[in-house]
């Protein structure tokens, strides 16, 4: 057991070095009393799916991270699993769901489906995160790394707020950098009206008056919000079009473009039964004419209070001066308030619409874990890649260069994300 040191005849001088001497001290005691968390890596989801269901009840945990959306990544794209636990006396104190991908700084273990997640976290206990400081988290991440040496080459942990529902997320304790894209979020208030008081109410509802005006001239509208598998195949097949059409006449890359993309988003839709706890649901806005058109689809995650955007497209070819895209989120975010969420969450990566719609904009963080040499070289080079996506990104004319290039190589590019 360490003794403090004490404060026996010393010169008022000395007293606060002393002080300060003690409190280290005491705090090393401290963190080498605390137990720290045996690590098992599995390679497929069957030994911790009881474990998982308890941890994704968890406010504080994302969608990204529920079984639902990572099975029905995993079934579609068989990546390479190393789904790390943490336990503590045999209880499981979190689970980080990692795919192991080969690219071209190395072998990169990173979050299951992170190609087109929009936040993640993690699973983890609260209480147990609540406790750890940055020596635990540097402890449990070295744990880590020995049970991950030989697999991968760095740990690449994207797209994470510091805080998510009033808990901070522990993995960036132990240090991170700013993700070149922020996400954007609106709180929801106990009506619409009281919730648009926060960003422009007038013109919002003027634009939506405007919008039914034009909708009455072809006979209405309805918002559909798929039920059966039949409506959610039906309105995924119209959104796959709409998306792919709409790129090719902006010139951008097609993240949907790839059949076991498509299937992933029919199998997340698919395996989502309950609306309050939703992996995917599909909406859209048809207009009651004779064909029924289609003319804006979205898909929406929920999580108890949280719900967030996932893609959307819109048909403007029919009835453009309705700007159906902009009257869905109206529909969408209204029924939100009915339904008493407590945040509608627009994503990542920044849009002029989200910006009009959200007057909270959050920082999103990466953590970079090397577990080999190359590893560490692939730390650098992408934490340098991810400065200079933050500075094009400022510039909105060079980045709009870059996408048009992308595009035209979209077949070598992997799409930073799906909006």
């Amino acid at each position: 057991m360490p003794v403090a040191i004490s404060d026996f005849m010393v010169s008022p001088a000395n007293k606060d070095v002393l002080t300060r001497m003690n409190a280290i001290t005491m705090e090393v005691a401290a963190s080498k009393a605390r137990p720290t968390p045996d690590i098992c890596v599995y390679h497929s989801f069957e030994p911790v799916e009881q474990e998982w269901r308890m941890l994704e009840g968890g406010r504080h945990v994302s969608v990204h991270q529920s079984l639902t959306w990572c099975k029905a990544w995993a079934l579609n794209m068989n990546p390479e699993l190393a789904i790390v636990v943490g336990r503590m006396r045999g209880r499981t104190v979190f689970i980080l769901p990692l795919e192991i991908l080969q690219t071209e700084f190395g072998r990169i273990a990173r979050f299951i489906g992170a190609r087109f997640s929009n936040l993640n976290t993690g699973l983890f206990n609260e209480s147990f995160a609540l406790g750890l400081s940055k020596a635990d988290v540097k402890t449990i991440l070295a744990s880590i790394r020995r049970q991950m040496a030989g697999r991968a080459d760095l740990i690449q942990l994207s797209n994470m707020p510091e805080t998510w529902r009033g808990v901070p997320v522990p993995w960036l304790c132990a240090g991170s950098i700013e993700n070149h894209n922020r996400a954007y979020q609106l709180p929801l208030r106990a009506s619409m009206e009281e919730t648009l008081e926060q960003i422009h109410a007038k013109r919002k509802r003027k634009l939506y008056r405007k919008s039914i005006r034009q909708f009455e001239k072809v006979g209405g509208f309805e918002h559909v919000i798929a039920e059966t598998a039949e409506e959610k195949n039906a309105l995924l097949t119209v959104f796959f079009r709409q998306k792919a059409e709409r790129l090719q006449e902006m010139h951008l890359p097609n993240p949907f473009r790839d059949d076991n993309i498509q299937a992933f988003f029919r199998d997340a839709a698919l395996s989502s039964q309950d609306m309050a706890n939703a992996a995917l649901t599909v909406q859209a806005l048809r207009l009651k004419d004779a064909n029924r058109t289609i003319v804006a689809v979205a898909g929406l995650s929920r999580k108890g209070g949280h719900v967030l955007c996932q893609f959307g497209s819109v048909d403007n070819d029919v009835v453009p001066a309705a700007s159906p895209g902009e009257f869905l989120f109206y529909l969408m975010i209204e029924q939100a308030c009915a339904d008493r969420a407590a945040i509608f969450d627009f994503g990542i990566g920044y849009q002029l619409y989200k910006k009009n719609w959200c007057p909270v904009e959050t920082r999103h963080l990466d953590a970079l874990v090397p577990i080999s040499l190359r590893g560490k070289a692939g730390a650098f080079a992408i934490s340098a890649g991810t400065r200079m996506k933050a500075a094009v990104k400022r510039n909105r004319t060079l980045y709009a260069l870059i996408q048009r290039f992308r595009a035209d190589t979209q077949g070598a590019i992997e799409p930073e994300h799906a909006d």
